[in-house]
């Protein structure tokens, strides 16, 4: 009996003196890391959380949020999956407000992230990690590019068997002419006029397609049903209700393709241009748990985080990811589609100034005009 009460005030003593979440250890951090990130550790101990605006699925989140977790189980993390540009919206409506907002933004709205850039809205946070990246990854002060994923063909493998399946934009335009009855009302993509993602990638590709790029859409653009977001478009491509998808984002197809009844869905990089969303990454200056996303911010960048990011779908472009570890990285597609046929969809302040006569001229061809 004595022997079974010391057993019994040992165990309760080791339970009390083992840490709890909020007392976790610290992970230990890379070598390159400044002395005194230890405090940027110990002071989101203090924080609320992590409250994250994205246009990024739960699916795509998970593996990150998992190795996250491991390392800083104190701070949960909340992710909502939203539009590119209601990230941005519904951010700067709740900014001026006082209510609790993003302390991290994530989207492929490239034309407000090229505003902030401009205007300085993020925090100029100077990660650890950012002299890991290639030039590309840090376009502005405080704006990082989180993912590099590209727009691909998606197509309805029953319906369209092999030899009818387009190849590219300029295979679309050809098969759609041919053969109209197939395609009318049966194409899809994201709708430039309505999604700032779509918006980013139209123009990008129209911009280094030129006069053929638009002839091209002009054929297509009647038969084109646009949607703001590319989950439901790969749905009704599965459904049937669109035989096709054209830009549509890698990230919402390559998970979908390891799920039941993925290989009704079938996808290619375009042969003539495979369009590369830089995706982009900032906390902003009021963030209100900046520490946790400081943290939060450097994990995603790092070598473990890109590679996490890998694993939920999404593509990772720093070089020292193994492609062996994920589906794809940036310079796995480069050798794949050949660099010359990468269409990088950045950040360039054009983005803001011809926004509005590229939505004009898009409208127009929506119309075959």
């Amino acid at each position: 009996m004595i022997k079974g009460l010391l057993t019994s005030l040992l165990a309760a003593a080791a339970l009390v003196a083992s840490p709890g979440i909020g007392s976790a250890q610290a992970p230990a951090t890379p070598s390159y890391y400044p002395a005194d990130y230890g405090a940027t550790i110990e002071a989101s101990r203090k924080e609320n959380g992590l409250v994250i605006y994205s246009n990024m699925a739960n699916n795509n989140w998970k593996p990150v949020l998992d190795g996250f977790r491991q390392s800083y189980p104190w701070i949960k993390v909340e992710t909502l999956d939203l539009g590119s540009g209601t990230v941005h919206s519904r951010w700067e409506a709740e900014a001026g407000s006082g209510a609790r907002t993003a302390d991290l933004l994530v989207s492929g709205a490239n034309d407000r992230w090229a505003a902030y850039g401009l205007d300085g809205r993020m925090l100029d946070y100077r990660s650890p990690e950012a002299e890991k990246l290639p030039a590309f990854g840090k376009p502005y002060p405080g704006v990082f590019v989180a993912s590099s994923d590209p727009l691909v063909l998606t197509y309805n493998t029953a319906l369209l068997k092999e030899g009818q399946r387009p190849t590219g934009l300029a295979s679309l335009a050809k098969m759609a002419a041919a053969d109209p009855g197939t395609y009318k009302g049966r194409i899809t993509t994201y709708d430039a006029a309505r999604n700032s993602f779509g918006l980013a990638a139209w123009w990008q590709t129209l911009h280094e397609k030129g006069d053929a790029g638009w002839t091209a859409l002009r054929t297509i653009g009647p038969m084109i049903r646009g949607e703001v977001s590319g989950g439901p478009m790969n749905e009704k491509i599965a459904a049937g209700e669109y035989v096709v998808g054209i830009a549509v984002s890698g990230i919402t197809i390559f998970p979908r393709l390891d799920e039941p009844g993925g290989k009704i869905l079938g996808f290619a990089f375009p042969d003539d241009g495979t369009p590369v969303m830089l995706r982009g990454m900032g906390i902003p200056k009021q963030a209100a748990n900046i520490n946790s996303a400081k943290l939060f911010l450097d994990f995603l960048l790092s070598n473990k985080g890109q590679t996490l990011l890998g694993k939920g779908g999404l593509v990772p472009y720093r070089e020292d990811v193994a492609e062996s570890e994920v589906r794809y990285t940036y310079q796995g597609i480069a050798q794949k589609v050949g660099e010359k046929n990468m269409i990088v969809v950045g950040f360039g302040k054009a983005l803001i100034d011809e926004a509005k006569p590229f939505v004009e001229k898009w409208n127009a061809a929506m119309q075959g005009r």
